[in-house]
């Protein structure tokens, strides 16, 4: 009887490993994602028209998982769309003594309408640069004359303002990526020759306004213009090619941590997370910029969607299901080289918070800094 016993007892185990083994009878696939690779794209025939060929619904990618087996039998999800109340904004951002102009589209369509821009305005484009984003306009002569072009005109007032009477003036425009995916951001520079003329090669962020005023009444023009939709829309096959990536991503570190990349000067960095926050309606209750910390508060009722603000609408959905709550929290920056900081999301005594709620905090956190 103990033989037969035993004998069942094998076989039984010997079947089990065979109904759950990848090469058993009954092969698992629960962990196949882990080996799972994006295939290529559609490709569309030369002779047919790209733009017409387009995904309605498109999934949101998801990041690649450098350490997939931090999540045993639960795959990463795709990073959240949120919806932002200033998503379709175009809006002029300052900081210290810059500005720039952030677009809710991507740069292959702001290019061409800010060359029609120009173009209406009666500005040739004497140079561009497409990889680089850059457009360079002719040298105009400004005269204290009625103009009927707003370009000219500001140009005036400007140089009025600035008691500037002699040399020419032109304006070079860079589009770049913005901190979220199909955004993108528009910087302008303005040169007088009356002390000569500078090389035009020169790195764009390098050149200094000869009248800074010009940058922020110049961008007031192109952002009311494209946000009036005066264009068309169209796309830019020479835009693609703009070689500035984007100026955040949101990744898993070899850890399996959940980080915000941020590609940036270390102000614009500091300044974008605390925008970013204030935004978001989230309570700062300090902060200390040699450490690198925003310290917050998110109460039960926070979490919950009790208060109004983004909040509500990202965890309105969690409930009792949510996997932990979060009170005293820390968002801490760190350097990694000149332009790369790394953002987490940390509790009261420094650790690590839920690898999930972590990320959707920060995911939360690009989609609010500009």
């Amino acid at each position: 009887m103990r033989v037969w016993i035993s004998a069942g007892t094998l076989f039984v185990l010997a079947a089990c490993s065979g109904f759950n083994d990848d090469e058993g009878m009954f092969v698992n696939k629960a962990d196949d994602y882990l080996d799972a690779t994006e295939r290529h794209g559609l490709v569309i025939p030369e002779d047919l028209d790209p733009f017409r060929v387009q995904d309605p619904f498109p999934i949101p990618s998801s990041p690649v998982q450098s350490n997939p087996e931090f999540y045993p039998g639960r795959p990463p999800q795709p990073s959240a769309l949120y919806a932002n109340d200033n998503r379709d904004e175009v809006r002029l951002q300052r900081l210290g003594g810059r500005v720039w102009l952030a677009v809710p589209e991507s740069p292959d369509t702001v290019w061409p309408k800010i060359k029609q821009f120009l173009a209406e305005n009666g500005v040739n484009v004497v140079r561009e640069v497409g990889r680089d984003g850059r457009l360079d306009s002719e040298w105009m002569i400004i005269e204290n004359t009625t103009y009927r072009d707003v370009v000219r005109m500001t140009l005036r007032d400007e140089r009025d303002a600035a008691a500037v009477s002699e040399g020419r003036d032109r304006i070079m425009i860079r589009v770049e990526r913005g901190m979220r995916e199909r955004t993108a951001e528009v910087h302008l520079r303005h040169e007088n020759d009356a002390d000569g003329m500078d090389d035009p090669s020169r790195p764009f962020n390098s050149i200094v306004s000869d009248i800074v005023t010009v940058e922020r009444e110049m961008l007031n023009e192109i952002g009311a213009y494209i946000a009036a939709k005066v264009a068309e829309q169209t796309v830019s096959m020479v835009a693609q090619e703009i070689r500035s990536g984007a100026k955040s991503e949101v990744i898993r570190n070899p850890d399996g941590v959940p980080t915000l990349q941020l590609y940036l000067d270390s102000e614009r960095a500091w300044a974008a997370i605390g925008q970013a926050l204030n935004r978001a309606e989230v309570d700062v209750t300090n902060q200390d910029r040699g450490e690198g910390k925003y310290y917050v508060v998110i109460s039960d009722s926070f979490l919950a969607g009790e208060r109004r603000g983004f909040f509500k609408r990202l965890f309105s959905g969690r409930g009792k299901n949510k996997k932990k709550t979060a009170d005293n929290l820390q968002v801490a920056l760190s350097q990694s080289d000149e332009r790369t900081f790394s953002v987490v999301i940390l509790d009261e005594n420094a650790r690590h918070i839920d690898r999930e709620l972590s990320q959707e905090l920060l995911t939360m956190i690009r989609e609010f800094a500009s």
